[in-house]
């Protein structure tokens, strides 16, 4: 069941603390921006609130990251700190962020100082450590080419995200075909403040040109009790012919939905009822959280040697499901 908590809830609006190391920073929430969700599930003390998995016979992909090794069937690193856009090259990848994305360094696996499957989870993490002319690392990877994305469908990922003011966490789908952005859609399931401990957001972004374009987003707030960055949850995109509701863990109710009626994107051509592919990333820095960035959140070498707790500044992945939707 879904609540919605208003300003009278001091729960949501006084003492939603933001902790990065040993500060702490108070968040208002934007009432048209942002659902608050309580659910009975989060009155239980558990590690996971993910969505239980699908029936075996509708589950079209499933990746566990069981196998220590990166699967290159189905993931390609991108590389560097930005792309090429006609014959200009865009750097901070549009966003001003300030990583240097590395590509695979051991063949055996797949992976890299900044990605790697261990005990289960895909980690990604961002480090301060100079490379190529940038002061900071990490990682990004992508299914294009190799593995497509459409409707009807579901997909789920079941995530924990990083603590540290300027980390910048992401899963989101891109159209497999070069259409130039945002006429092609681009599909962000979760993005998250390293800075903000129990809020994440979905975004869809549209438009005919960069200069002519706009974006629907939703916020989802939870009980500190269950905050991103310590359990791990759940998104699922529900993926229809002009249709898309993503919902959180186990509700019933989407908080994000859209239609190609639905307001704003009326105005522009529906890009979403086509083949996208999947990007992973953790950027550092940039546009999405006002370019705040705090160098000693990020880890200083693989085993994160600078923190008691190196898994709190990894994004952490533990599956992903690709399914029917009947």
């Amino acid at each position: 069941m879904r609540f919605l908590f208003f300003l009278n809830l001091s729960f949501f609006f006084i003492f939603l603390s933001v902790f990065a190391d040993d500060r702490y920073e108070y968040t208002q929430i934007d009432r048209e921006l942002s659902l608050a969700i309580s659910s009975k599930d989060y009155q239980l003390n558990k590690d996971s609130y993910c969505r239980k998995s699908s029936k075996p016979e509708d589950v079209l992909w499933f990746e566990d990251f069981l196998d220590n090794s990166l699967d290159d069937k189905v993931w390609s690193y991108s590389s560097g700190n930005g792309f090429k856009s006609g014959n200009n090259y865009v750097y901070g990848w549009g966003n001003n962020e300030q990583q240097f994305y590395r590509t695979s360094k051991y063949k055996e696996t797949n992976t890299n100082d900044n990605l790697w499957i261990e005990n289960g989870f895909l980690k990604l993490q961002p480090m301060k450590k100079k490379y190529r002319g940038f002061d900071f690392t990490s990682a990004r990877i992508h299914s294009k080419g190799k593995k497509v994305f459409t409707y009807p469908s579901k997909i789920t990922f079941c995530f924990r995200v990083p603590n540290g003011i300027g980390l910048w966490p992401a899963f989101w789908l891109l159209p497999e075909k070069t259409n130039a952005w945002p006429a092609g859609g681009e599909i962000d399931i979760m993005e998250a403040k390293g800075r903000i401990t129990n809020i994440i957001s979905s975004a869809l972004h549209y438009g005919n040109s960069p200069t002519d374009k706009s974006f629907t987003v939703k916020e989802i707030v939870v009980p500190a009790s269950v905050k991103f960055q310590d359990k791990f949850h759940s998104i699922t995109l529900e993926w229809r012919k002009d249709s898309l509701k993503f919902f959180l863990d186990n509700e019933e109710n989407p908080y994000l939905s859209i239609t190609p009626d639905s307001e704003d994107i009326f105005r522009f051509n529906y890009p979403f009822n086509d083949d996208f592919y999947l990007i992973i990333n953790l950027a550092i820095g940039g546009n999405f959280d006002n370019n705040l960035l705090d160098p000693s959140a990020l880890c200083i070498d693989k085993a994160c040697s600078n923190h008691v707790d190196p898994d709190s500044k990894r994004f952490l992945i533990d599956w992903i499901e690709y399914s029917k939707l009947n």
